[in-house]
């Protein structure tokens, strides 16, 4: 396993060299920035690089459904999406059994390949809080299709 930077366009990325079983190799490029996004998502410790680093690698190898015309492919497996749980702690247990489950396992901590994104992170606390709005407010629009409706105080109580 190897972790380097790589710069595309303006947007600083990891790059990790994996060794698959057949001794090939699978290359796996994430913008730096999905650590917060992870972190933000699942309401992971943004400081706890190797649990973030667990779920960034592992789900390109995670299941998903078949993708149609009319539906697009999703993470496949028991328990919620990002988007159909109640919430944040049970989007995170679901998503952790599935990197768990995952059929292809990648041995994260202790691994010293990966120091460089260890010593490199720097959590970005405006943008994990902004995502963090961000999916909490488009969870709620996709289990119940809008907000609330406001009461209009300019109009005056109802009779």
């Amino acid at each position: 396993m190897e972790a380097t930077t790589k710069q595309i366009g303006d947007v600083p990325c990891w790059r990790f060299r994996l060794q698959r079983a057949d001794g090939g190799h699978h290359m796996h490029t994430e913008p730096k920035a999905a650590l917060d996004y992870r972190a933000a998502e699942y309401g992971l410790d943004p400081t706890d690089v190797d649990t973030l680093l667990e779920v960034l690698l592992h789900e390109p190898h995670l299941a998903m459904t078949e993708e149609t015309e009319t539906r697009p492919a999703r993470l496949a497996g028991s328990g919620p999406t990002l988007w159909t749980a109640e919430n944040t702690e049970a989007a995170r247990a679901a998503h952790l059994a599935r990197v768990r489950s995952s059929p292809v396992r990648i041995v994260v901590k202790g691994t010293a390949a990966l120091d460089p994104v260890r010593r490199g992170h720097r959590p970005d606390q405006a943008r994990i809080r902004a995502t963090r709005e961000a999916v909490d407010t488009n969870r709620w629009l996709h289990q119940y299709g809008g907000f609330p409706v406001q009461p209009n105080f300019e109009e005056g109580p109802r009779a």
